[in-house]
């Protein structure tokens, strides 16, 4: 029942300004099998680094970051256990890009690695992201009625990300985070942007990251100016976005001064890539976890 009512109720509250912005029809079972195709997509479009220094720092963060995010934010939602953390590194030079996907697939594009310039801002970057996917804004910005049109027919309908249109696709990228597309990425709201950029910071100093590179990162972005990267071309303007979270920084690092994991960090779980469906074929929908191997675009440097 609750699948037939989602369309009406989401356009309901697309009528009302401001309305219900935490609320959420879609679980995280819900939206799992459109994440790891989001992901396998992305990763075919781009091609897969598998060893290297970047890897290498891409993992640590992400082991770390994961670790920190085991806080009341996810224990609401029933536990770290909830999500198979994952972090992939994308041979992607010219898109400055990140996005942490529904149940903790995380991938970071080669191409913001020199704006992040060091681990520390690669922190920053992966935190907020990761705050995005633990706060479930995929799932409340398709509540919101922001999936409209032939996605979300395709959401109700069942289908797989490879059975939709090109336009169905797009559209559920685009709203669980993955969009990479100038005209395409729909823009978190300036609420959840606020979210994601405290608790983003959170788990930066939980890891034991220098909180101080999230202004100087703000700084570089604002210092790209028109060249603006994909990544955070709906996002509020970097120079007040900087000077937001230099104030923070004292007040988290109070409040987390002495938080301590609760247990072993979570290991990151690596699963093969999907294979594009070949033209002209109906495609099986995926399993999470059941994905078959593809070849990589790009040999690993």
């Amino acid at each position: 029942m609750l699948r037939l009512l989602r369309p009406v109720l989401a356009l309901l509250l697309a009528l009302l300004p401001g309305a219900c912005a935490n609320l959420n029809f879609y679980s995280d079972a819900d939206l799992d099998p459109l994440s790891l195709q989001a992901y396998d997509e992305s990763t075919n479009e781009h091609g897969l680094v598998t060893s290297g220094p970047q890897y290498e720092m891409v993992q640590r963060v992400a082991k770390r970051i994961a670790a920190a995010a085991d806080g009341p934010e996810l224990e609401a939602a029933g536990g770290i256990e909830k999500f198979q953390w994952q972090a992939r590194l994308l041979k992607a030079d010219d898109t400055p890009n990140a996005f942490c996907l529904p149940n903790g697939r995380i991938a970071i594009y080669t191409g913001i690695l020199p704006i992040t310039q060091n681990e520390d801002g690669l922190a920053v970057v992966m935190g907020h992201e990761v705050a995005h996917a633990v706060l479930r804004h995929g799932g409340k910005r398709m509540t919101q009625g922001m999936l409209t049109g032939a996605g979300l027919q395709a959401v109700e309908a069942g289908l797989g990300m490879a059975e939709m249109g090109s336009d169905a696709r797009a559209g559920v990228m685009a709203v669980l985070g993955a969009g990479s597309q100038v005209g395409l990425i729909l823009p978190f709201s300036r609420s959840h942007e606020t979210e994601a950029d405290v608790l983003g910071l959170r788990y930066a100093v939980r890891a034991g990251y220098n909180p101080e590179e999230a202004p100087k990162l703000w700084d570089r972005m604002a210092a790209l100016g028109g060249t603006t990267p994909e990544w955070l071309s709906t996002h509020p303007a970097s120079e007040a976005r900087a000077a937001n979270l230099k104030a923070m920084i004292p007040q988290i690092k109070a409040e987390e001064a002495n938080w301590k994991p609760k247990g072993p960090p979570p290991q990151l779980v690596s699963t093969p890539v999907s294979k594009p469906a070949a033209s002209g074929t109906t495609p099986a929908k995926l399993a999470p976890g059941k994905a078959q191997a593809a070849p990589q675009k790009n040999k690993p440097k």
